[in-house]
């Protein structure tokens, strides 16, 4: 399991894999389209506008993570570290399949051909997050891939909702929460700035939901 630490983890903008409805994993380097560095800087435009801001930034090795990172970067101008262990998913022979084709797969935790699977890849991301968080003492924003959010909630046993591009979330340590120990916040850009409700995979909000 991971530290009990706060930290940001914002999934990239729309790629061009996205976009075409593929599959992209951690073996398939999909950029940015258009509308992804649209979103990015949509962004950065209100960021600095968060209470508690990030204090440095960590982003994957995957130029999709890559320049969304950057982007945001430049409304934060905070110090900036690629780190490959934060890539996608390895698919091995779904990359660059259908998504339609895949996604199922996904959900009943099917082992991908030639790539990781589901708990060799949550291993993965538990051990550098670890490692980031050992040697990093401030706040960290992680930019990387939608996978690391699943690579989470199967650590813990813990379902996670889809996650949009360039949406931004924060962690925040929970103890009244079982098993997942953060409550999760959803920042979203709208015509007012910068929003922040309670995630729609985070616990506080399934339990309002009952309620």
């Amino acid at each position: 399991m991971l530290p009990a630490r706060p930290f940001y983890l914002l999934r990239h903008g729309e790629s061009e894999a996205n976009a075409a409805e593929i599959c992209a994993g951690g073996m398939s380097d999909s950029p940015l389209n258009e509308t992804g560095r649209g979103q990015a800087r949509a962004l950065a435009a209100v960021v600095e506008s968060i209470s508690e801001k990030p204090e440095v930034v960590f982003h994957s090795s995957m130029s999709r993570a890559r320049e969304t990172a950057q982007i945001v970067n430049k409304a934060l101008k905070l110090e900036i570290e690629e780190e490959h262990h934060l890539r996608e998913h390895e698919v091995g022979e779904w990359e660059g399949a259908p998504w339609a084709d895949v996604a199922p797969r996904f959900e009943r935790k099917e082992a991908p051909p030639g790539g990781e699977t589901h708990s060799q890849f949550a291993q993965r991301i538990q051990r550098v997050i670890t490692d980031i968080f050992a040697r990093e003492p401030r706040l960290p924003l992680l930019v990387a891939h939608g996978g690391v959010f699943h690579a989470l909630g199967y650590l813990y046993e813990y379902g996670m909702s889809p996650i949009q591009n360039c949406h931004l979330h924060y962690f925040e340590p929970c103890s009244d929460f079982d098993p997942f120990p953060w409550r999760v916040w959803q920042f979203d850009v709208d015509e007012s700035g910068l929003t922040r409700a309670s995630a729609p995979f985070c616990l506080s909000q399934t339990l309002s939901r009952i309620a």
